[in-house]
């Protein structure tokens, strides 16, 4: 699978007006000790991403907020200075968020299991986020899905842009909390990115993931 890059995964981006260029010779306040060790990257959902975008912007004028959001119904800036619709590697946006309320009387329908593309999909998009955060120091990113808190795909796409940092020996570089996602399947799937060494061999973990555990599970 090719390597993706950044203008692949956005859709219609909305993208703020540049910053006006500082005054020559202004004299700039460097970050302090505890900006420099505030978390880069955040997990959020639909109840919280405009409480973590705040969080996220801090009292620096020089940040710049992207949200990735892993919803194409949720194309809400928020506050952010850029939003990314997220896109599986065939283009298609994706639309992880829980299932619909089911009516009166109905039982209500399970989660939908991953496909392989959602889960490269996924493994693309946390690299993507990867090098977000390596080209701008002053980049700070939300990654937002369908859910409340965020704590099922959000999470799972921090933890795998952790890796990702981990893999290329940046992960000191980049101050993160890397939570661990509410759901079995995004747990299994971490497990066996660890054992990986590169980004491509967790593409392929995810493949063999699904092969093993997924493809025969409904829906």
């Amino acid at each position: 699978m090719s390597q993706p890059t950044l203008d692949g995964f956005i859709c219609a981006p909305k993208i703020a007006p540049a910053p006006a260029a500082p005054t020559p010779n202004a004299p700039v306040a460097p970050p302090s000790v505890n900006a420099k060790r505030a978390p880069r990257l955040h997990a959020a959902g639909v109840s919280t991403v405009l409480k973590l975008v705040e969080v996220a912007r801090g009292h620096d004028e020089r940040t710049h907020v992207a949200l990735v959001t892993l919803s194409w119904r949720h194309r809400d800036a928020c506050g952010a200075d850029r939003i990314v619709v997220a896109s599986e590697p065939r283009g298609a946006a994706f639309d992880l968020r829980p299932p619909p309320k089911a009516k009166k009387g109905a039982s209500q329908e399970p989660p939908s299991t991953m496909s392989t593309e959602e889960l490269c999909g996924l493994v693309d998009v946390g690299e993507m986020v990867a090098h977000m955060l390596l080209e701008d120091a002053h980049t700070r990113v939300v990654v937002m899905d369908g859910f409340p808190k965020g704590d099922v795909y959000a999470r799972f796409v921090v933890a795998i842009a952790a890796r990702c940092l981990k893999l290329c020996r940046r992960g000191k570089d980049v101050p993160l909390r890397a939570l661990t996602p509410n759901d079995p399947t995004c747990k299994e799937a971490l497990a066996r990115f660890k054992r990986s060494r590169s980004v491509e061999a967790m593409r392929v973990a995810a493949v063999d993931y699904y092969n093993d555990e997924l493809a025969d599970r409904f829906p």
